[in-house]
């Protein structure tokens, strides 16, 4: 058996050759031992989750931002100095309230002069009327000629004229007069003063003295590209969400939709007004505002986490009982701020798929699963049990002191051994 220990046994007592024999198959059944032991290795561990199904709205979504639906900047159609202010920022303001003065620079004076010569000009005209009036009576008999009648009667049309200019400027001038006192074009609020008394205004350089905004309702411009646009119609349910508001939505709808694309960006605008009579939102806030298509019924939905991405091909692993398979999916709109996917195609509701542990992973894998844990913070996310009575936790934890004396006996045993 061991020919080159052969010449070795020469010399050595029976027992000790026995001895030798003995180590020797000793070694040899231990080496075929270790040799014949298989390697284990540990199975990949996962985490997954099952695959829901939801309502998803199909919606086109573009930054926003607030405005009002009517915005005036009030100013002076008179040149003058303001002479008086009668509002302020934030104040409320109802159409047709005066809400500031102008101190005209010499529309007085102008309306006093056609006042007084307007008493000339009708002079004027009773005289060209009573010319007119004798020479129509002389007429007939000769005495006066025919070219005289017509000199009269163009005399009295151009006196009656000259008096109806005469009232016309006079009722100008008073109306510009009465512009003098600047009043509000809508009901709203004043959201900026500009001027103070003293300012000159009116054309050509006058410029606002305040701007007043119309706040019960607001509206947003979605801008939209040419397959955004496509289906967008008058009448469709929108929402809003502010960055200042956040975990609001406010609901409003289109009411206005571009006829044409612009040429320069290729987008088209949608109007979307909101009701605003708690006075909430106000004009410039900023967010975001979808427009909802429509509504895809019990659809299935997956989490980010679970997608894997490979040449331009989305796929996901799904568990069969403690092997995963790999699957190519087709997803759709994205949900909740982009943390989950709607799956066109590829999945079915109920299937579990891994959410954490999937890198390394092939089709066919052999993996130890875990099931509703966060995959970030290690927390449950399932339902917590009900709870226990004080003797069912008691008898749990004899049985679990009882388990930990066995195996630390158990261990105690395998050291000695």
């Amino acid at each position: 058996m061991f020919p080159l220990l052969r010449c070795r046994f020469d010399g050595i007592s029976t027992a000790g050759r026995l001895s030798i024999l003995v180590a020797l198959a000793a070694v040899g059944c231990s080496r075929a031992e270790s040799s014949s032991a298989p390697k284990g290795r540990l199975a990949p561990s996962v985490v997954v989750t099952k695959v829901v199904a939801r309502d998803v709205p199909v919606e086109v979504q573009a930054p926003v931002d607030l405005r009002p639906l009517e915005q005036a900047d009030v100013g002076s159609k008179v040149l003058g100095y303001v002479d008086a202010i009668f509002v302020e920022r934030g104040d409320r303001v109802k159409k047709g309230q005066i809400i500031a003065l102008v101190r005209p620079s010499d529309l007085p004076d102008q309306l006093a002069a056609a006042r007084s010569s307007i008493g000339q000009i009708k002079a004027q005209a009773v005289l060209a009327h009573t010319n007119y009036e004798r020479a129509a009576k002389l007429a007939p008999s000769g005495v006066v000629s025919q070219q005289e009648l017509q000199s009269a009667s163009a005399a009295l049309t151009s006196a009656q004229s000259a008096e109806a200019s005469a009232q016309a400027q006079i009722s100008g001038l008073a109306i510009r007069l009465g512009e003098t006192r600047i009043t509000s074009p809508i009901t709203g609020y004043v959201s900026a003063r500009r001027l103070d008394p003293g300012a000159l205004v009116g054309p050509p350089g006058g410029g606002a003295i305040v701007t007043v905004v119309r706040m019960d309702r607001l509206r947003v411009f979605l801008t939209l590209n040419e397959t955004d646009a496509m289906g967008i119609s008058v009448g469709m349910d929108a929402h809003v969400e502010l960055d200042a508001l956040p975990g609001r939505s406010f609901l409003g709808k289109v009411v206005r939709v571009a006829p044409a694309f612009d040429p320069l960006t290729r987008t088209l605008e949608a109007e979307v007004q909101l009701p605003n009579d708690a006075g909430e939102l106000r004009p410039g806030m900023y967010g975001r505002g979808a427009i909802r298509r429509e509504i895809h019924p019990h659809t299935p939905v997956v989490t980010v986490n679970a997608v894997q991405i490979s040449s331009s091909q989305k796929y996901v692993f799904v568990l069969h009982d403690t092997k995963v398979e790999r699957r190519t999916i087709v997803t759709g709109a994205e949900l909740d701020d982009g943390t989950v996917f709607e799956v066109r195609s590829g999945l079915a509701p109920g299937e579990e798929v891994v959410i954490a542990g999937a890198d390394g992973l092939a089709d066919g894998a052999t993996v130890r699963v875990t099931r509703d844990v966060n995959p970030y913070s290690g927390a449950p996310t399932a339902a917590v049990a009900p709870a226990e009575s004080n003797a069912g936790k008691a008898g749990k934890a004899s049985k679990a002191g009882k388990a930990g004396k066995a195996e630390s006996i158990a261990e105690q045993t395998a050291k000695q051994n």
